[in-house]
């Protein structure tokens, strides 16, 4: 049985590929009309604003069992987001914006700012 937080990151992905949408994601999920910036882990924020300032060398693992494409990607910086799911949809963060909101001493993003900064909003339902 998949999970459903593993559903949501397939339809994401899907997305991405038909949208052709190139950057960093990061993809976190709220029930409530909140997103707390705690649940977003140190790696991750450090990471987005690493990859959008530097982008990307990363080694493909041997150990995996499937046929890789190739050793290593090399990617370009290329604009970084928090991905937040909403109750009502996706809402693409750019990873600045929460860097800003933090500074302000902000704990979290409500569903009325994410409609006010997100970047792009994609509307999905049946959740």
């Amino acid at each position: 049985m998949v999970k459903k937080e593993a559903k949501l990151q397939i339809l994401f992905n899907q997305y991405l590929r038909e949208k052709r949408l190139y950057g960093f994601y990061e993809l976190k999920q709220t029930t409530k009309d909140t997103f707390y910036f705690n649940n977003l882990e140190l790696h991750q924020y450090e990471g987005l604003q690493a990859t959008e300032k530097e982008g990307l060398i990363w080694k493909l693992s041997d150990e995996d069992r499937r046929q890789k494409p190739c050793d290593t990607l090399c990617i370009p910086p290329l604009p970084s987001y928090v991905v937040i799911k909403y109750s009502d949809g996706f809402y693409f963060i750019n990873i600045k914006d929460i860097v800003r909101l933090k500074e302000e001493q902000i704990i979290g993003i409500t569903i009325q700012k994410a409609r006010e900064i997100a970047e792009r909003i994609v509307r999905y339902k049946n959740t």
